[in-house]
């Protein structure tokens, strides 16, 4: 009996220990087919940026990874390009599906910092696949990123980004098209049937049954009645994802800027606006929507004032159904302001529908 009891406890040591060891070198091999895809995308990366006479060929460059990104359920990075001889760094992103960064890039190129760098970061390498996906490598800019820093800024500091934010978001309001766009492409569509559209198609998600689909239908027709009625400005870019994670401060310069243009289009100024205000009740740091939402809503409207718009009405409940479905497909806790407001502008347009 003794000696089955030591065999069996023997037995479970080894099979303890073999177990180990097949996790460790599974590990270690995964880390090899990391290590080896590295190195061939480092390769890759080298090869574009010379066929487009960007840097040497005698230059080495090294891939660090930034930032990573969940794509159908699998994580990648973005990188941090750096050159060992020139000391030059650029940024490689993967291609998400519905990325416009490319939409607007030609837009950019004009604006410059007083060094004369670009002020936005601009497309250097267009599209190129590896391993099933898509990367592009662009310019890059100096600095951190709001989410990154924002518990150790001082409150000048949060002046400087505050004014210098308006200032590029100002600037950006000066970029004209001669047509609206969607999804990367230019459309003949006007502001409202574009909006109509999006509309019904949000609010299509499962999320939405819940709620009373006769209070749905109602609120929907208010804003096609709203829609119609109303003025648009000429298609003016807007960036459509102002938040920390792509606001980027140099604090040697005080140098501000956006980045990620992923959702980027030429659409009414308003409702880049919106955006913007919305991004006060979201579920970003609170130094950002106490000093850098109420700074830049100073002198202008604020979204207590835009509720009383109807236009800004269909935008704001619009968008803030879209934020609802972000965080509902990702089983995320949405902010209570936000869907309060949802809720509250749900209740008031279907009140308001003219039968």
């Amino acid at each position: 009996m003794v000696d089955n009891l030591i065999l069996s406890d023997k037995f479970q040591k080894c099979t303890l220990l073999i177990s180990k060891i097949t996790i460790s070198r599974r590990k270690e091999m995964k880390d090899f087919n990391d290590f080896s895809k590295n190195n061939e995308l480092s390769l890759l990366v080298y090869q574009k940026l010379v066929e487009q006479n960007i840097i040497s060929t005698k230059e080495k460059l090294f891939l660090n990874p930034y930032y990573n990104v969940n794509l159908c359920g699998k994580w990648y990075s973005h990188y941090i390009i750096t050159c060992l001889y020139s000391g030059q760094k650029f940024f490689l992103k993967i291609f998400k599906g519905n990325d416009t960064a490319s939409h607007c890039n030609n837009y950019l190129q004009d604006f410059r910092t007083e060094a004369g760098d670009y002020a936005y970061p601009i497309i250097l390498v267009p599209e190129f696949e590896f391993c099933g996906n898509f990367y592009f490598i662009t310019t890059f800019i100096e600095g951190e990123s709001l989410d990154k820093i924002s518990e150790n800024l001082t409150s000048d500091e949060w002046q400087i980004i505050s004014h210098n934010l308006m200032k590029r978001l100002d600037e950006l309001s000066t970029i004209h098209a001669p047509q609206y766009s969607e999804h990367n492409k230019f459309v003949t569509d006007g502001c409202a049937a574009i909006l109509k559209s999006k509309l019904l198609n949000r609010l299509n998600h499962s999320l939405f049954n819940e709620y009373s689909q006769k209070e749905l239908d109602k609120a929907i027709k208010r804003c096609y009645q709203i829609l119609d009625e109303s003025h648009f400005t000429k298609p003016t870019l807007l960036h459509m994802d102002v938040k920390p994670a792509n606001i980027i401060y140099n604090s040697k310069t005080g140098f501000v800027t956006l980045i990620d243009f992923e959702f980027a289009r030429f659409g009414d100024a308003d409702y880049g606006w919106t955006q913007v205000l919305l991004s006060g009740i979201n579920a970003f740091c609170d130094e950002y929507k106490q000093q850098v939402v109420s700074y830049m809503t100073k002198g202008r409207l604020t979204l207590n004032e835009a509720l009383t718009i109807p236009k800004f009405q269909c935008y704001i409940f619009y968008q803030t159904a879209c934020n609802l479905i972000y965080y509902y497909d990702r089983d995320m806790k949405c902010p209570e302001d936000m869907k309060d407001l949802f809720e509250e502008l749900l209740k008031q347009l279907s009140k308001e529908c003219r039968l």
